[in-house]
C-alpha cells in the first residue's frame, strides 16, 4: 500500500519526503492500541484529495514514499530505539515523518535525524509533559519522552493539561531551562512565540495526538479533557514553518481501539498539510 495511493511517478524512493510506520507501545501506561495507529491512518489517507484548498497547493508532486513499517512490538525500549535511529537515519536527506506507536519512537526519530543538525530542537504537541525522569521502573517510558529529549536538544511543549509536581520541579530547575512549556489554558500568541524563540533553526514536531480534545480525537491512550481544536493546531503549524526550517515529523500515540474512521482520516490530513506548509513557497 502506498500513502494516498499514490501512483509510481510520485511515490518512489526517490520522492522529497518519507513515511516511515513504527509498531510499538511496549511503554503505553494506560489503554493500549497505539502499535495499531500506522496502519489505521494510511488506511484512512487513500481518501484524501490531492489538493489542499487552504494553500492552494498539490504536496504530493514533491513524491511521498512510504517506507517499510518497523514492527517492533517484541523489542525492548532500548533496541526499539536503536533500530528505529538506525532506520531513520537513512531518510535523514528527506523530509521525514514518523509515524506510531506510543511516544518514546520520537527518541529514536530524533536521534537519526539529529546527526545531520548541530543544531536541532524539538517541538512537541502533548496533553502530558512527559517530563519525568522515570516512570514504571523506565527512563524510556512514554512518559519521559520529553525529559530524555531535553537533555540534549532545545525542546518546546505545547497543549499541556497534565503535570506531575516532579515534572513542575525540574522545569523550576537549572537542568528544565532547555525546556519551554506553555500549557493548555494560558495558550496565546505571546507564549508561542516565546516557545518559538527558545528553539532553534531547525527543528522536529512531535505531535502526540492526545494534545487534541477528546470531542475531536478519542482514540488515544491517555486521553485529557480541555484539549486544542483542530484549527489551533494547524495555526501554530503555520507559524513554525513560516520561522523555522522543520526537518521532519511525527504522529504517535493514535490507538485506533473503537472505530471512527474520522479520527484516522483527520490524522492522515494533518500529515499530508504537514507536508504542504513544508514545501509550498
Amino acid at each position: 500500500m502506498k500513502f494516498m495511493s499514490l501512483p509510481d511517478e510520485f511515490s518512489g524512493e526517490e520522492s522529497q519526503v518519507v513515511i516511515l510506520p513504527v509498531s510499538y507501545e511496549k511503554n503505553v501506561t494506560y489503554g493500549k492500541g497505539a502499535s495499531k495507529g500506522p496502519a489505521e491512518i494510511i488506511n484512512a489517507s487513500q481518501q484524501l484529495e490531492y489538493y489542499d484548498e487552504e494553500i492552494d497547493f498539490e504536496a504530493y508532486e514533491k513524491g511521498i514514499f512510504l517506507a517499510e513499517r518497523l514492527d517492533l512490538c517484541d523489542k525492548e525500549p532500548v533496541e526499539a530505539i536503536r533500530i528505529i535511529a538506525d532506520e531513520t537515519r537513512k531518510y535523514a536527506s528527506k523530509f521525514f515523518v514518523g509515524l506510531g506507536g506510543d511516544h518514546s519512537v520520537t527518541n529514536g526519530f530524533v536521534q537519526g535525524l539529529r546527526g545531520n543538525y548541530s543544531d536541532l530542537s524539538v517541538l512537541i504537541f502533548d496533553a502530558h509533559s512527559d517530563l519525568r525522569y522515570s516512570w514504571n521502573n523506565s527512563i524510556w517510558n512514554h512518559a519521559c519522552v520529553s525529559r530524555r529529549l531535553a537533555k540534549k536538544h532545545k525542546v518546546g511543549i505545547v497543549g499541556v493539561r497534565s503535570m506531575d509536581k516532579s515534572e513542575q520541579e525540574f522545569l523550576d530547575s537549572e537542568e528544565g531551562k532547555s525546556v519551554k512549556l506553555v500549557k493548555a489554558y494560558e495558550l496565546s500568541e505571546v507564549k508561542i512565540k516565546d516557545v518559538l524563540n527558545h528553539l532553534s533553526d531547525n527543528v522536529f514536531v512531535s505531535i502526540d495526538v492526545d494534545v487534541f480534545d477528546p470531542s475531536f480525537i478519542r482514540n488515544t491512550g491517555t486521553p485529557e479533557p480541555g484539549g486544542l481544536s483542530w484549527h489551533q493546531i494547524i495555526t501554530i503549524l503555520k507559524k513554525v514553518f513560516e520561522t523555522k526550517n522543520v526537518v521532519g515529523c511525527d504522529i504517535v500515540e493514535f490507538a485506533p481501539v473503537v472505530q471512527f474512521d474520522s479520527e484516522a482520516y483527520a490524522l492522515a490530513k494533518l500529515i499530508y498539510k504537514i507536508i504542504g506548509y513544508k514545501f509550498k513557497k
